[in-house]
């Protein structure tokens, strides 16, 4: 190599070298499927991308707390399928005592039965899942129903069997947007189909008691109906929360991308394009480096 051509050989060698450097992050770019491996190497959008991806987590937080309080709900919703199967069965037997002259072994029966329907609606309503009761309110880990210490009074609404929270479960569903869900067991509902049950189950029974158990029964199945109405439609709002949360995630995940993925056809252009030039850099600096005086004498 002569004097004369070394500066212009260097600078060949050097670009060179950086197409080559060139080449091999974006072979990086397009093995690995991102821009880079780190924040760094995203530059300016790193922040933003953080921000993103911090915001997504976020926003998966409150579709996974909106599914978990649904799927609560659901299990509410059922329970109180089967409390109004009892109730309306237990209505029938009542109508059907007082359109009878009903004797003592048939009204012992009736008494047996409540008592039945008694201990059956209080395992329903001290109903768990994933170990959490669900008609406790906010106390999720204390049974709501204890009738150990039970007294009834046929004309004096009594809650004293609840041992749960006065306060309604609450799932936060969005940074602006709390949903409160769930019914207790002191519930009106509850508190009349309890009375009604104890009444007929101490066997104390006549047409007065009949009536009175008669009347409880069909006011509590009528709210019982109505609280499954409005689990419906808290069911409805958990469902579209989560639904906006999912638009929100794929919106999250269009933006994430923009700014982390590569574009891979984008980068195999660029990838043919480097080549082509490095291939004539490694050409022209093979011919400067073969040229001599004796060369160019002949």
């Amino acid at each position: 190599m002569r004097v004369a051509t070394f500066a212009n050989n260097d600078r060949m060698l050097a670009a060179a070298m950086k197409t080559q450097a060139r080449m091999a992050d974006l072979q990086m770019q397009e093995a690995s499927g991102s821009i880079s491996t780190d924040y760094a190497g995203i530059g300016a959008s790193s922040k933003q991308l953080l921000d993103l991806e911090a915001n997504r987590k976020t926003n998966g937080a409150y579709s996974d707390a909106a599914t978990e309080a649904n799927n609560r709900v659901q299990v509410m919703y059922s329970t109180l399928s089967s409390i109004t199967d009892l109730l309306t069965d237990f209505r029938s037997q009542l109508t059907s005592a007082m359109s009878t002259d009903g004797d003592d072994t048939s009204l012992a029966t009736l008494a047996t039965t409540a008592q039945g329907y008694l201990d059956e609606l209080a395992s329903l309503l001290n109903t768990t899942y994933e170990g959490r009761y669900l008609f406790s309110g906010n106390a999720t880990q204390t049974a709501p129903i204890d009738l150990s210490g039970y007294t009834v009074d046929p004309d004096t609404a009594n809650t004293n069997y609840y041992a749960g929270s006065s306060d309604i479960t609450q799932v936060k569903v969005s940074r602006s947007q709390t949903i409160s869900y769930g019914v207790t067991a002191d519930n009106p509902a509850f508190e009349q189909a309890i009375r009604a049950l104890s009444m007929i189950a101490t066997g104390t029974i006549d047409d007065d008691t009949l009536q009175q158990s008669y009347d409880l029964i069909v006011s509590g199945l009528n709210d019982t109906i109505g609280v499954q109405s409005t689990l419906s439609v808290k069911s409805s709002s958990l469902e579209r929360a989560v639904e906006r949360a999912g638009e929100y995630d794929s919106m999250y995940e269009a933006m994430i991308s923009d700014l982390r993925d590569a574009d891979v056809t984008q980068i195999a252009v660029k990838l043919t394009s480097y080549e082509t030039q490095l291939q004539a850099s490694y050409s022209a600096i093979g011919k400067l480096q073969s040229l001599s005086l004796s060369d160019y004498l002949k």
